[in-house]
């Protein structure tokens, strides 16, 4: 993915101006940088808006306008988006930076100029590249990810694909939290899975936008993104852009459960896949006749990763694929 060299510069202290690429191509349905504050406290107030993209005041990469500033109460971020009273969780502190001003009606500097066009060119190649699918399959599906597949993504893939005629496994690339596993990696062990498993059914195509794990109303904010994307169906899962144990593992399954009909994309609801020690084989949505069933832990998985060690719940040649590489797999 050499096109995505430039990915590697932008940092989580630049994410925002990947922010600003995705507004000003008008990926967000109830966002654009035009925005005003009654429409930002809008999507506060209705969770089917998903969530708000704010931007920090004094970022050295854009010009602010006139009557540009905006303030809102941490405590109002804190429980109306990230759902949780816990003011450590560390998403919620990079998302306000411990502030509680914002602005709005800005415009990047010249300088930038040049990085805000080079992800909304890779972005317009990746929707025309979804339209293409769109138009060749009858039905199709967005598969969300920032994880190496193990048995349980093969599983629910697998039987996305008795419903749909393709799946698009469309991940958000940019910045990431420790411990998540690096763009170019994740695209090198879904190739492996695709060519290997599922050929023509499913294709890989990432988008430029960014992750603020939070849970369940990030869910929504997903599933809006891939409405703008062009998409029809997309597949919401267990613990949806969740970190650091922060949500239960049916919180965005509940909220978007509650609020799908407000959506204007069909949802698919997973709550997870799982190994059932009776069947011995992975089922989705608890969906054998037997209660014995086991966690395949994407924690345990990465740890093994990380020590060059062998998952029972992944494929064993992609994983010695992945033992060769020799810098860090993981953020």
């Amino acid at each position: 993915m050499s096109e995505l060299n430039f990915l590697r510069e932008i940092s989580t202290k630049k994410r925002s101006l990947i922010d600003y690429s995705n507004l000003k191509d008008n990926l967000f349905p109830y966002q654009n940088l035009e925005t005003n504050e009654t429409d930002i406290n809008n999507i506060f107030d209705f969770p089917e808006k998903g969530l708000p993209i704010l931007f920090l005041t004094n970022l050295p990469f854009f010009k602010y306008r006139k009557n540009s500033e905006l303030k809102i109460n941490s405590i109002k971020i804190l429980e109306k988006i990230f759902l949780t009273k816990n003011k450590k969780y560390p998403p919620f502190q990079n998302y306000t930076n411990r502030e509680e001003k914002f602005v709005i009606n800005l415009k990047v500097k010249k300088e930038y100029e040049d990085i805000i066009i080079k992800i909304s060119n890779f972005n317009k190649k990746s929707i025309d590249d979804i339209k293409k699918i769109n138009n060749k399959f009858k039905e199709t599906c967005a598969f969300q990810t920032r994880n190496i597949p193990h048995l349980g993504h093969e599983k629910i893939i697998e039987n996305l694909l008795k419903k749909f005629d393709h799946v698009v496994v469309n991940p958000l690339i940019g910045p990431k939290k420790i411990g998540d596993v690096k763009f170019d990696v994740l695209k090198q062990s879904y190739d492996y899975v695709i060519n290997n498993k599922f050929k023509n059914k499913v294709t890989y195509i990432p988008i430029i936008a960014n992750m603020f794990y939070a849970g369940p109303r990030e869910a929504i904010h997903h599933a809006n993104l891939r409405k703008s994307l062009g998409f029809k169906n997309f597949v919401v899962g267990r613990d949806h852009a969740g970190a650091f144990d922060n949500y239960k593992p049916l919180d965005a399954y509940k909220l978007i459960s509650k609020y799908k009909n407000k959506l204007n994309i069909n949802i698919i609801n997973l709550k997870g896949a799982y190994h059932c020690k009776d069947c011995k084989k992975i089922v989705v949505n608890f969906s054998c006749k037997h209660k014995n069933y086991e966690n395949i832990s994407g924690t345990q998985f990465r740890k093994k990763l990380n020590n060059k060690k062998m998952f029972i719940f992944a494929d064993k040649l992609m994983q010695k694929k992945l033992h060769k590489i020799k810098t860090k797999i993981f953020e």
